[in-house]
C-alpha cells in the first residue's frame, strides 16, 4: 500500500476506535483532534493538497469544540 492509503487507514481506524472506546463525546472529540493532528504531521508530504485542506478545516472545528469544552470545565471548577 502507498503511504497515502496507510495514513487514511490509520485515521479511519483511529476514529472508529475512538468512537467505540470513548466514555463521552468530549473525550471522543479530543482524541479525534489528536488523531487528525498526527495524520497531518506525518502525512505532510504524502497527502494531496485537497485532503490536507479538508483535514485542516476539521482541525479548526475540533479546536473550537476543544476550547468550548475547556472553557466549560474551567467554569465548572470555578463555580
Amino acid at each position: 500500500m502507498a503511504m497515502r492509503e496507510n495514513l487514511v487507514a490509520f485515521l479511519a481506524l483511529w476514529i472508529v476506535l475512538s468512537a467505540l472506546l470513548s466514555p463521552s463525546v468530549e473525550v471522543f472529540l479530543t482524541v479525534a483532534l489528536i488523531g487528525i493532528l498526527i495524520t497531518l504531521e506525518v502525512g505532510e508530504f504524502h497527502l494531496p493538497r485537497e485532503v490536507k485542506d479538508s483535514l485542516r478545516l476539521s482541525v479548526y472545528l475540533l479546536l473550537l469544540a476543544f476550547a468550548f469544552i475547556v472553557a466549560r470545565k474551567v467554569y465548572e471548577v470555578i463555580k
